[in-house]
């Protein structure tokens, strides 16, 4: 009996070293992929620091306004473009309800 309580010793002992190797060594990966992710967390901070500042700058008016003009060529709305709300039934017409009336030739065209 001493022998099979030798050999169950010594079976639970190899049992114990290899679980012990095996988490030394997952315990060395898992620090390996902890410092992969806290790499990519810094980097990712970064970038939202450059995107925040290059977000300031573009939100800025005259930053808006060069883009508009250079790009976009738009330019400051001038007198003559500006109307009130009193004239715009005498520029564009109406207010319309969604519905045209049945005399009109588009109201064929719509379904």
């Amino acid at each position: 009996m001493s022998r099979r309580a030798f050999f169950f010793g010594l079976l639970v002992a190899a049992l114990l070293v290899f679980s012990l190797y095996r988490a030394k060594y997952g315990a060395r990966d898992t620090a390996a992929e902890l410092m992969a992710v806290e790499a990519q967390i810094e980097t990712a901070q970064k970038e939202k620091a450059l995107l925040e500042t290059e977000l300031a700058h573009m939100s800025r008016r005259d930053w808006i306004e060069e883009y508009a003009r250079k790009n976009l060529g738009m330019s400051p709305p001038k007198a003559d473009q500006m109307a009130s709300e009193d004239d715009l039934d005498h520029l564009v017409g109406p207010p319309v309800d969604g519905v045209l009336p049945p005399d009109d030739p588009q109201a064929e065209a719509t379904p």
